[in-house]
This record gives C-alpha cells, structure tokens and sequence, in this order.
C-alpha cells in the first residue's frame, strides 16, 4: 500500500510515467529559470544531459519494467539530490520520492530514504543547499518539517485505507452472511412444507390408528366373544337339538361381521402398511431418510394390530427426522424385534447427542418430537426409553406389549 492515496497495484500506469512527467515539468521551469534570469548559462548543457540520465534511468529501470526497486530508488535518490542541486526547480520532482519510497523499499530503508528526500525537498524551499551555519540550521528544520508533515499525511492515508479495507471486508461477509441467511431462510421454507406434510399425513395416521384400535377393542372382540360363546354353548349342549335356524343365522351374522371389521382394519392400516408388514414399512422409511440407515429384524415376525404398527412405524419416522435435522450422525441403525411378551423398536446413531433431561418444548415451539412419540406409545400401553449424552449419540427404545391382532 502506498502513501499520499497513490495505490501501486491499482495505478500502474501513473505509477510509472508520474516522475517522467514531474521531471520534465522541472526541466521546463529550470531551463525557464536559467534563460529568463540569465544564470547559471554555463551549467544548462550539464543540466540537460543529467537530466536525460536521470530520465533514461527512470524508464528502463522503474519497478514497473525491471525488479530492482530498491536500486531504482536509491540510485533515483542520488540523481534527484544533484538536480536539487543545479536546480532548486527540480524540487518539483523531488516531492514524488515520498511516494515511492513506501511503494518500492524494505520497511527498514522507508524512514531514512523519506528523510533523504525531505531533506532535498528543504534543499530545492532555500534555493539550493545551504552554505552557512544559519542556513543549514533552517534547511535541517525544514527538512525535519517536511519529514513529519510526510509522516503524519502517510500515516492518516494508511489509515484510511485500512478502515476501507475493514469496511470491504465487513461488506463483503455481510454480502455472504445474508446469502446463507436466504438460504437458510428457503431451506426452512422447505422443512416447514415438508413438516406440515408429514403433520397432515400423522394426523391422518393417528386417526386412522385411534379408529382401527376401536374397532378392534370394541367390535372385533364383541363379535368375535359371541361367536366363541355360542360354540361354546353347543359344545356344552346347552342348545336344543333340532332345527335352530335363529341361532345358525346369529352365528352366521357374527362370523360375516367379525369378517366385515378385519377388513375395515385392514383397510384403516397407512399407506407405508397397506399390503406390507411392518419390518417392510420401517424399511421403506429409512431408505426416505436422506443418510445410511442399517435396518435389522429379530424374532418371529407377526401381524400386530393396526394401532401399534402404526405407532411404531410413526416412532421410527419421527427419529429418523430428528436424526437427520439435529444429530449429524455419520451412521444410523434400527431394530425391530419380536418378544413372546412384547416388540421393542431401537433407533441408535452417533451423532452429536443431547441431555435428555433438558429436551423439551422450546422457546420456537420445537422440541416436542419425544413428547409426541411418548404420547403416542402410551395410548397403546407402550413406553418409550431414551438414552444419551452430548459428544456420544442416542439410543431410543420403543415398547409395545404383544397383541395379536
């Protein structure tokens, strides 16, 4: 970065052709100066030809033409101190020096190489270099002056830009922090379509779970009970031999109505369960789950009743959308096993975990997945076990009793 607002990179071209043009400049004044005054006639061919050295030097050996640019301005620093000194005029190419120094030196030669040039720039303000005692006194504090002035101008650019760059810089992380903020905002978009989905389908799941189990505790078992009562009557002989087309027509009603209520449980089972059995939905499920899901069966598989299925099945869904919305886990693993007294549904992964005793209903009203879930599980006389800690995963255990259906 470069003093006095000259930006080396964003300025090539001025960079490189500014001290040709100030050098020229002050050959026109000095030439002018000789002439006009008639003086110093004697120096003016010495003075052109250094002045052609000084300018020849200055294009073939710039910074911007060979990488030499600590040679270049040292020896740029001697030449400019001789033309000074033929011509206090060519302080007027002397001042540029304090722009190239920060541009083409180490930091350590920056405030002796400025300092030299300010002490030529005092040289060209008293007309050349001093030969008394008084006048070096005031070149010394001219030339101290203009160090200074240089020094605290350089230093408030420097500044500047600095607090541009900031600026740039904060710009330019507001610019992706709101590019993220919009698509996180579109991706919530999605996850809350995507939740009111499955809140739809759930509802429907769960009602359609509530209904099946009413017909198969209520129903169901009533036709099914007077069907087994009646065989047991005739088994015990309690029914008069003979024609009893009353009774034959009762039993007959009772098998085609308990008939009538398997079908509608049947048909009341959800859409992942309609024509499949359980292990086959919580697959289908976990291969929607957008990560590896290693699903496992154990024991012998059975038909249980609408209402559980469906409460597993919902259990399973609802982990693996908290696994895959809050857990980052790299592996994910269920199993399904079949007890003589009850089935158990395990949901494990290793993802960031959590403190169990601090999950609950948030602040943004999330948080109510477990809730849910226990809910659930308790209306068909299930329970639920969670197990974890920050850093270590989560296992999750869901119970039901063994019903046939």
């Amino acid at each position: 970065m470069s003093v006095l607002g000259i930006d080396p990179v964003a300025e090539p071209s001025l960079r490189r052709w500014m001290p040709l043009a100030l050098l020229a400049a002050g050959t026109a004044v000095a030439v002018a100066d000789t002439l006009i005054l008639d003086r110093g006639h004697e120096r003016l061919p010495f003075l052109v030809g250094f002045t052609a050295l000084t300018a020849t030097w200055t294009m073939l050996c710039h910074p911007s033409v060979r990488n030499i640019p600590t040679v270049y301005l040292l020896v740029r620093l001697v030449l400019t101190a001789i033309l000074v000194g033929l011509n206090p005029w060519y302080g007027i190419y002397a001042w540029y020096g304090y722009v190239e120094a920060p541009n083409f030196l180490p930091g350590r030669l920056v405030y002796p190489v400025t300092g030299a040039f300010a002490l030529i720039a005092a040289a060209s303000y008293i007309g050349g270099y001093p030969t008394t005692p008084v006048m070096v006194v005031v070149w010394l504090i001219l030339g101290a002056g203009s160090f200074a002035l240089v020094w605290y101008l350089s230093r408030a650019v420097l500044k500047s830009r600095e607090q541009e760059i900031e600026r740039a810089r904060m710009l330019d992380e507001l610019t992706v922090t709101n590019q993220r903020l919009e698509e996180t905002l579109a991706e919530n978009r999605g996850l809350q379509s995507q939740l009111i989905g499955q809140a739809r389908e759930a509802g429907v799941m769960d009602e359609r779970a509530r209904l099946a189990g009413e017909i198969h505790d209520t129903l169901a078992q009533a036709l099914t009970g007077i069907i087994r009562q009646l065989e047991a009557a005739e088994r015990g002989g309690e029914l008069a031999p003979g024609p009893r087309p009353h009774l034959d027509l009762t039993a007959e009603l009772a098998r085609d109505g308990l008939a009538e209520a398997r079908r509608s449980l049947r048909a009341l089972r959800p859409g992942q369960l309609e024509g499949s059995t359980l292990p086959k939905a919580i697959s289908d499920v976990a291969g929607r789950a957008g990560l590896p899901v290693e699903v496992d069966v154990a024991g012998a598989v059975r038909v249980l009743p609408p209402d559980q299925e469906v409460v597993l099945l919902r259990t399973v869904q609802e982990a693996l959308t908290n696994v895959t919305k809050h857990a980052e886990a790299t592996r994910v693993g269920v199993t399904l096993t079949y007890f003589e007294d009850a089935v158990t549904l395990d949901v494990r992964d290793d993802g960031v975990g959590f403190d169990p005793d601090r999950v609950g209903m948030r602040a943004d009203g999330t948080g109510l997945g477990l809730t849910a879930m226990r809910e659930r599980l308790a209306r068909v006389d299930g329970a639920l076990v969670v197990e974890s800690a920050p850093g270590e995963g989560t296992a999750l255990v869901a119970t039901v009793p063994a019903v046939v259906a």
